[in-house]
């Protein structure tokens, strides 16, 4: 026969059990809304970093990240001092073409300390077609017919690609200030233009410039599909960048931003 102290004893069990069941509960709710509560913060602070910096969005698929890896084991050098991001690569040595590239025309410029100036030297030789073509973008962008400063050019070819990378740069300095002009493009066999970038004619303050300019860095099969890809670096004021553009089929589009560093 059961006494009433057993039917406490039972009473007091159930209790605990519902204590229990409660605790439960409450733990599997609080843990589900600090998961929630993570997922807003990271996702909040990727698009804060989207923002913040447009020349390094997240990569978040597999074709990126492969691009990403194939970058850093060719083109980057240990990070350098400054408060770029996590992966952030030094991009200063510039000179990694790959074998298959073949330069036609190319400069170097080097500072003059007493001429406060820097002095670029034209190597190797254009077509006049191929020159019209460049002078003619450049038209396009502002660049009066006879402006004073120089114009420099640089092109490439692939033993894999049925084009030319080809860029045209115009500098003039003006006291403390500095006109600039750019355009990269793309020029089949038949003389069809593809502009990649550019820039139109601007001055800007030759020791903070407010400008983005371009850098031929390599044309090489990122992906490893095959196809030959743009490989280029972007200058900014204390920021630069590596951008891989996929030229197919008579136009272009940029598969990948991002590395490099800023300080």
């Amino acid at each position: 026969m059961r006494s009433k102290i057993d039917d406490v004893n039972d009473q007091f069990r159930a209790s605990e059990v519902e204590e229990t069941r409660g605790h439960v509960n409450r733990s599997s709710v609080r843990i589900l809304f600090l998961m929630l509560m993570s997922l807003i913060v990271a996702d909040t602070r990727l698009d804060a970093q989207t923002e913040k910096d447009p020349h390094r969005p997240a990569c978040t698929d597999a074709s990126c990240r492969k691009i990403r890896d194939f970058l850093k084991k060719h083109y980057c050098s240990e990070s350098p001092a400054g408060n770029g991001p996590d992966e952030s690569c030094d991009l200063r040595d510039r000179a990694k073409r790959s074998a298959g590239v073949k330069v036609i025309a190319d400069y170097n410029c080097e500072w003059n300390a007493s001429k406060d100036a820097a002095e670029c030297t034209q190597h190797g030789q254009l077509t006049p077609e191929l020159r019209n073509i460049l002078v003619h973008e450049l038209r396009q962008l502002g660049l009066p017919a006879k402006a004073p400063g120089e114009t420099y050019f640089t092109v490439w070819q692939s033993d894999r690609a049925g084009w030319s990378l080809a860029q045209a740069y115009f500098s003039h300095r003006i006291g403390s200030d500095i006109e600039l002009c750019e355009v990269v493009a793309v020029i089949d066999q038949n003389g069809h233009v593809i502009v990649l970038r550019k820039l139109p004619l601007k001055k800007t303050d030759v020791e903070v410039p407010n400008v983005t300019d371009w850098t031929l860095l390599d044309l090489a099969d990122t992906r490893g599909d095959g196809q030959v890809d743009v490989i280029l670096v972007g200058d900014a004021y204390e920021d630069h960048w590596l951008e891989v553009i996929s030229v197919h089929d008579g136009s272009a589009k940029t598969i990948f931003s991002g590395l490099g560093y800023y300080l």
